[in-house]
C-alpha cells in the first residue's frame, strides 16, 4: 500500500475511510490528516475526522471540524446529521436538534436523521414530537427497528399499551423473528409473557448498550452496585479477600470493584460478550464467561462462597430454576446478594420497559424454596427512571452450614 502522500486525494480518502471502517483509528487520522496537510479546506476530510476523534472521546475537537466543514459546505446532508449526533451524544441535545433539522430541510427522507431527531426530543420531554419523528421515519424506511421500539417505549410509558402493542405488531411484521419485539409485545399485550426474558432478547439489548452503557446508567443515577456493597459490609465487616466470588450478570464489572475486598478469585458471568469486552477493559476479574446464569450455575456446584447479582434478575420473572441453581452453587455458610426490582402483586410482572417486578413474599419464598435462608430484604431505589425513582429490593440469603 503506498504512503498517502503518493496517493491523489480521492484515494487517500478511500483509504482513510476503510481504516476509519476497520476501527483503525491511529493510522486513519494520520491519512486524514495528511490529506489536511495539502488541502486545509478539504470538507470530507474535516468531516470525517471530526467524527473519528468524537469516537476517540475528543467530542468538542470533533464538532469544531465538522462545522468547519459545514462552512465550506453548506449543503452537506451527512455532515449536519453528524454534528448531530455528535452534539447528541455530548448531552447537547438542543444544539443537536437544529443541527438534524437541517439535515432534514436538504433531505427530507432521510430516515435515520428523523429517528435521531426523536431520540434527541425524547430526551428534551418532548413526547409528542418525538412520537412524530419516529413516525416519519418508519413511514420511510419500514424496517427502522429502533424507531418502532422507541414508539413502543414511548406509548407503554404513558400507559397507552394497546397501542405501543400494535406498534410492536408492526415492527414483527417488518422483522418477524426480532426477539426484542417479541419480547417487548409480551410486556404490553400481556399474551405469551415468558418466564424470563429470551437469550437473544438479553443479547440484543446489552451488546447494543455496551460502549455507553456506563454513561446511560450515570444518567439514571443508577445505584444497585453501592446498594449491594452496603449489604455486603453487614455481612462482611472485615474483610479478608478469601472469597471465591461469582458476580452473576456482571455486566461491565460495575461491581468488581466492590468485590474485590471479599475475593480471593472473582469470577464474572454474562450473556453479552459486548458487557464482557467492557468488563474486561475495566479489569478486576479472574475470569469471565460469556453464558447463560442458571446453566453456569448448574454447571458449578458448590463452587462459591459468594454469589452477587445486581440488577440481572430483573430479566427473570420465575425465580425457582435460578434460585435453586444459586443455592446448589454456594457452598455450606455462603451468601447469595442481589437486587430485583419491586411492585408486583402475587408474584411477579413483566412490565412495559421490558424488566420484571416481584413481590417481597415471592422473593422470600423462592430463596426458602431453594434451601436459603433469608437474611434480610430490603426496600431501596435502584435507580430513576423518566424523573420517577424505580423501587428495589436489596436481598441477602445464606446457604445452612
Amino acid at each position: 500500500m503506498p504512503p498517502p502522500h503518493e496517493l491523489s486525494l480521492a484515494d487517500a480518502l478511500a483509504l482513510a475511510q476503510r481504516l476509519h471502517k476497520d476501527c483503525e483509528f491511529a493510522e486513519a487520522e494520520q491519512v486524514y490528516r495528511a490529506i489536511l496537510a495539502v488541502a486545509p479546506e478539504h470538507p470530507d476530510a474535516l468531516h470525517y475526522l471530526g467524527v473519528l476523534l468524537h469516537q476517540e472521546g475528543k467530542s468538542a475537537e470533533g464538532a469544531e471540524l465538522i462545522r468547519k466543514a459545514l462552512a465550506l459546505a453548506p449543503d452537506y446532508v451527512e455532515a449536519w446529521s453528524n454534528l448531530g449526533n455528535v452534539l447528541k451524544e455530548s448531552g447537547q441535545a438542543e444544539e443537536a436538534v437544529e443541527a438534524y433539522r437541517r439535515a432534514l430541510a436538504l433531505r427530507p427522507e432521510f430516515a435515520d436523521a428523523w429517528h435521531n431527531l426523536g431520540v434527541t426530543l425524547k430526551t428534551l420531554g418532548q413526547m409528542e414530537e418525538a412520537m412524530a419523528a419516529y413516525l416519519r421515519a418508519v413511514a420511510i424506511n419500514p424496517r427502522l427497528g429502533e424507531s418502532y421500539r422507541d414508539m413502543g417505549y414511548l406509548l407503554g410509558l404513558a400507559g397507552r399499551l394497546d397501542q405501543a402493542a400494535s406498534i410492536f405488531r408492526q415492527w414483527l411484521l417488518m422483522d418477524p423473528d426480532n426477539p426484542v419485539a417479541h419480547h417487548l409485545l409480551a410486556a404490553c399485550a400481556g399474551h405469551d409473557v415468558p418466564g424470563r426474558a429470551n437469550d437473544g432478547y438479553v443479547r440484543t439489548v446489552f451488546d447494543r448498550f455496551a460502549d455507553n452503557f456506563d454513561e446511560k446508567l450515570a444518567e439514571l443515577e443508577y445505584r444497585a452496585p453501592e446498594r449491594v456493597a452496603a449489604v455486603l459490609a453487614k455481612l462482611y465487616p472485615e474483610p479478608q479477600a478469601d472469597l471465591e466470588t461469582l458476580d452473576a450478570g456482571c455486566g461491565t464489572g460495575l461491581c468488581a470493584p466492590y468485590l474485590a475486598a471479599y475475593s480471593r478469585r472473582l469470577t464474572g458471568v454474562d450473556l453479552s460478550g459486548g458487557m464482557l469486552n467492557k468488563a474486561r477493559q475495566r479489569g478486576g476479574y479472574h475470569e469471565l464467561v460469556e453464558a447463560e446464569l442458571t446453566a453456569y450455575l448448574e454447571g458449578h456446584p458448590a463452587c462459591f462462597d459468594l454469589i452477587v447479582s445486581a440488577d440481572t434478575l430483573v430479566y427473570f420473572g420465575d425465580l425457582d430454576a435460578v434460585s435453586r441453581a444459586a443455592g446448589a452453587a454456594l457452598r455450606p455458610t455462603g451468601h447469595l446478594v442481589f437486587t430485583v426490582e419491586h411492585g408486583a402483586e402475587g408474584t411477579y410482572r413483566l412490565n412495559p420497559h421490558g424488566r420484571y417486578s416481584h413481590s417481597e413474599e415471592y422473593v422470600r419464598r423462592m430463596l426458602e424454596d431453594a434451601g436459603l435462608f433469608p437474611v434480610a430484604v430490603e426496600p431501596t431505589t435502584l435507580r430513576m427512571e423518566n424523573g420517577v425513582p424505580v423501587a428495589g429490593l436489596v436481598v441477602s440469603a445464606r446457604r445452612p452450614g
